[in-house]
């Protein structure tokens, strides 16, 4: 079967290289669904260091790139601040003896597991090897693997796969990666049942949330740098289930006006011209956009817009053939479509359409089906008073509450929201992955009053960080139902009690609201809680199955903004720090 880390088959590989790098996000020796086979040296990574500085003369730089600033170290999101280093045995958390093996390679496997405290909770866990067989240097090393987790983990988008947490097995060299299990396979391996491309309006909503997620890396920060089919994988095995990127093993942390690299790497077919350069060339984020226009095209048609056997040739054709549209298949193709990948595929870089551009093109935005028809999201909140409740309930919580309702969402497969992530996309007009206050008050107001809206979105928004995350959604607009679900208050409790001694101890919870309360202040919220010294799991279940009074709302009300506030900028950095700078 198809793993959510690309084509990770279960039936043998030709090459245990070609696996591994394939399907573990191993670098330098990137290959795609069928591509020529491909020696590790023939995509070269150039070392930073070694390559040439940052060019002079900008002003040529004209491509109207989406790259903004990272989250402010303030306002990291939610699930970064969970994600984060298991220091326990792995055995001790996780159930592997029995665990079905979706695919192996010579670096590393993935598996199903589940968790041990509750056996229903089922994940992917993906596992590398640091150092090859002999000490064989498999091309990532472990500052490079908490890389790509900390780059992966600081993004909270419907269309990027999920990071729990992992483990570090210094004594087997390998690390362990909790990861949202994925059932429905790659695009790539769906692409065998459309050999001759998708109908446009499938095509386009596919494209649509690849855009979205890229245009949320981009936001961010990131580049990903490996955009191809065999790394966009869905969520299960349904014809329109939800579609994920995964794979940050080659992402790379930019910033606005200095996003320049150097580094030569990727898969044949998706690589834009400027990465097949002789010599050292320095890139934008742009590349990303080249590798969209190539899956655009694939979709719309089952074939790579270049393709040879021989690798210098398909090297010229990439550099210097224009984009055709020859095959048969394009006769059915409207002139929007094709356009939208001649845009995308530009040899120039400063020519093609950034994420937010392409957004705009016509073809998306009159094919794409994911915001298209149905109702408003205006109209869909009015149909909703349950998740309008939802909302006023965590925006009147306590601090305890609503991080802990934060927590159970992120904690929750995405499966199971699925309602909630299509309201979240539809509120979210430009496909940025976040909700502006613009757009929630748009999608308010007719149930609010305009100002009441705006003070709502600023109690939904924890962390201060002016609009509204994913998971901040998520965690406001579940129900009760489901929040208050045993085996949903045993994972936020588990999450929350970091040691793992069955107690959220007043230092876990000063270690989460630091300074900005006192002593007193913590011992009155585990008084209020039925603890003495700390809250312990039936403390922290009445907890979230009490309904306030009256005068506790309002309290909360007051004081959510400031508290949660500080909350989840405590939670963010004690996430950050090691067990011994925990101590100190």
């Amino acid at each position: 079967p198809d793993s959510q880390l690309g084509r990770l088959a279960s039936q043998p590989c030709p090459s245990p290289l070609r696996a591994c790098a394939q399907h573990m996000g191993c670098k330098n020796s990137k290959e795609g669904y069928g591509d020529s086979t491909l020696d590790a040296s023939d995509v070269k990574v150039l070392d930073k260091e070694n390559g040439p500085g940052t060019p002079k003369d900008k002003s040529a730089h004209t491509y109207d790139s989406d790259i903004q600033t990272r989250h402010n170290t303030q306002h990291k999101s939610f699930s970064e601040a969970l994600v984060h280093r298991n220091m326990k045995n792995l055995h001790e958390i996780y159930d592997v003896d029995e665990a079905h093996v979706l695919g192996r390679g010579a670096c590393g496997s993935v598996c199903v597991v589940r968790k041990r405290a509750n056996l229903d909770e089922v994940f992917a866990m993906k596992t590398v090897a640091v150092d090859g067989p002999g000490g064989m240097s498999l091309g990532q090393s472990i500052e490079e693997l908490r890389k790509e987790i900390e780059i992966q983990r600081s993004l909270d988008h419907p269309n990027i796969a999920r990071i729990f947490e992992y483990f570090e097995d210094p004594q087997h060299s390998q690390m362990h990666i909790i990861m949202e299990l994925c059932r429905g396979g790659a695009l790539v391996s769906r692409m065998k049942t459309h050999r001759n491309g998708y109908g446009e309006r499938a095509a386009a909503t596919l494209v649509y949330k690849m855009l979205s997620a890229i245009l949320y890396c981009h936001n961010n920060g990131v580049v990903h740098r490996d955009l191809k089919l065999d790394n966009f994988i869905y969520e299960d095995e349904r014809e329109d289930a939800e579609l994920k990127l995964i794979d940050f093993g080659f992402a790379a942390e930019v910033a606005p006006g200095n996003e320049w690299m150097w580094e030569q790497i990727g898969t044949p077919s998706y690589m834009s011209p400027e990465l097949w350069a002789d010599f050292s060339k320095a890139y934008d984020s742009s590349v990303d956009m080249w590798a969209i226009g190539v899956c655009a095209y694939m979709l719309l048609s089952g074939k790579r817009p270049f393709h040879h056997q021989d690798r210098k040739e398909k090297k010229r054709m990439i550099q210097n053939d224009p984009v055709r549209f020859s095959s048969a298949e394009w006769d059915r193709i409207t002139p929007h479509a094709k356009d939208f990948c001649l845009q995308l595929m530009q040899k120039d870089p400063k020519k093609r359409l950034s994420a937010s551009q392409a957004l705009a093109h016509p073809w998306i935005k009159n094919m794409a089906g994911v915001r298209g028809g149905g109702n408003t999201p205006r109209e869909e909140i009015q149909q909703h008073s349950d998740i309008v409740a939802n909302l006023e309930e965590f925006a009147k919580a306590d601090n305890m509450r609503k991080v802990a309702m934060e927590v159970i969402a992120f904690s929750t497969p995405p499966a199971k929201l699925d309602e909630l992530r299509d309201l979240f996309v539809k509120m979210d007009e430009n496909a940025s992955g976040t909700l502006s206050e613009a757009e929630f008050v748009k999608a308010m107001v007719g149930t609010y009053h305009e100002e009441e809206a705006k003070r709502l979105f600023r109690l939904i928004d924890v962390n201060d960080s002016k609009e509204i995350e994913y998971m901040e959604f998520l965690g406001a607009a579940m129900s009760k139902r489901t929040t208050s679900m045993k085996p949903s208050l045993m994972s936020a409790f588990s999450i929350l009690d970091r040691d793992g001694n069955g107690i959220i101890s007043k230092e876990e919870l000063l270690a989460i609201l630091g300074d900005d309360c006192t002593d007193e202040e913590i011992n009155d919220m585990i008084k209020q809680s039925g603890g003495t010294t700390g809250i312990n799991f039936e403390q922290f279940k009445h907890l979230m199955l009490r309904d306030m009074s009256s005068m506790q709302r309002a309290k909360a009300w007051q004081s959510a903004s400031r508290i949660t506030a500080i909350a989840q900028s405590r939670l963010s950095s004690s996430s950050m720090q090691s067990p011994s700078e925990k101590k100190q």
